[in-house]
């Protein structure tokens, strides 16, 4: 759709949701905005409260957020009738992310301070059944601060559902694993595991539109590594950095996206290089750049693009604003809107 008239296929109004950290700010929850694609404006409608629901998944009328509390809970919120329909322990610390299977009725969600990995089924009104499977990693990295031992920061499923990868900071490897049923309960069955950059600490990753190439992105030296299916196994065929020539600074790669159509990468990278990068994605999957500019705060957590990929946003959770830019023919271009939120972490529509 870019370059192109969304409006025919997508509704002018959608609602954006913004996660947050309230431990040590003056943030509510979880804060629900009414987004104009056509003026690329959004207005804030209605808050939720809990505390520290810093990542978020959406299913129609059901929105799930983890709480990213020592003692972690997954919170399920039923948008239409505004009330929470319960809460879940996540057996850690600190859960980051939760994502939902696009086939069967189950979340996942990752235990980062305490290394561990949640399975929960879901209800048929959206609510959590139970936690039906538990799995704690074992293992480090050579960065002796960060990668003491496993850190679970992420698990995206693929399009059809019939696999879940997941993402170790601390030991520099994303497993891949099946959901499978087995007497009743569902059960996280290891396919594969993929080995990164040392040192590089996995956080998030995208899948390209064809599903034969995925990109991670490596938190802790700030780069995007590259891989591409071949003969039923992932290889690594590139690896770019998520900054400028000649930057000397501190990173912290945070967040990965693909747009619709599967022409553009966007990646976030935070400590003092603060810097959106935009990649357009090659017919052999690798990347080439095509812009990387300033996010406009600090500590760019998150970003997404609206569902007519017209515009993106980034959530800066130091400096306590969301950047709206207009998104066409693989750049961004001026701010068109700058919001105040408390610690805003994650953007989902």
């Amino acid at each position: 759709m870019l370059g192109g008239s969304p409006y025919a296929t997508y509704a002018q109004h959608t609602k954006m949701y913004v996660g947050t950290y309230t431990s040590n700010s003056d943030s509510k929850g979880v804060y629900i905005f009414d987004f104009d694609e056509k003026t690329g404006q959004a207005i804030l409608s209605s808050t939720i409260v809990m505390s520290n629901p810093s990542f978020l998944a959406r299913k129609g009328n059901i929105l799930y957020a983890v709480n990213e509390d020592t003692q972690g809970q997954l919170s399920a919120y039923d948008l239409e009738k505004g009330i929470l329909l319960n809460q879940y322990s996540t057996e850690g610390m600190h859960p980051c992310h939760v994502a939902l299977s696009p086939v069967i009725p189950v979340a996942v969600v990752s235990n980062y301070s305490s290394g561990s990995l949640c399975l929960y089924s879901l209800n048929e009104d959206g609510s959590i059944a139970h936690m039906d499977d538990f799995l704690q990693f074992k293992g480090s990295g050579p960065d002796k601060k960060r990668q003491e031992g496993p850190h679970i920061h992420s698990a995206f499923f693929t399009k059809d559902g019939s696999e879940v990868y997941v993402s170790d900071l601390g030991t520099d490897k994303i497993y891949v694993f099946s959901i499978e049923q087995r007497d009743g309960k569902y059960k996280f069955v290891k396919r594969h595991e993929i080995p990164t950059k040392a040192g590089g600490g996995p956080r998030h990753l995208a899948f390209s539109k064809d599903q034969q190439t995925f990109y991670s992105i490596l938190e802790l030296t700030g780069e995007v590594q590259v891989f591409r299916k071949s003969a039923n196994e992932w290889k690594s065929v590139q690896i770019l950095p998520l900054y400028s020539p000649g930057f000397d600074g501190e990173h912290g790669g945070a967040d990965i996206k693909i747009t619709e159509d599967g022409s553009y990468v966007l990646a976030t990278n935070r400590g003092t290089a603060n810097v959106l990068c935009i990649y357009e994605i090659l017919k052999d999957g690798k990347l080439k750049k095509r812009q990387i500019t300033s996010v406009l705060g600090d500590s760019p957590r998150n970003l997404n693009v609206s569902p007519s990929s017209n515009h993106v946003f980034i959530t800066n959770q130091n400096t306590n604003n969301l950047i709206i830019l207009p998104f066409q023919q693989g750049k961004v271009g001026e701010k068109l809107q700058e919001i105040e939120i408390p610690k805003p972490v994650c953007v989902i529509f």
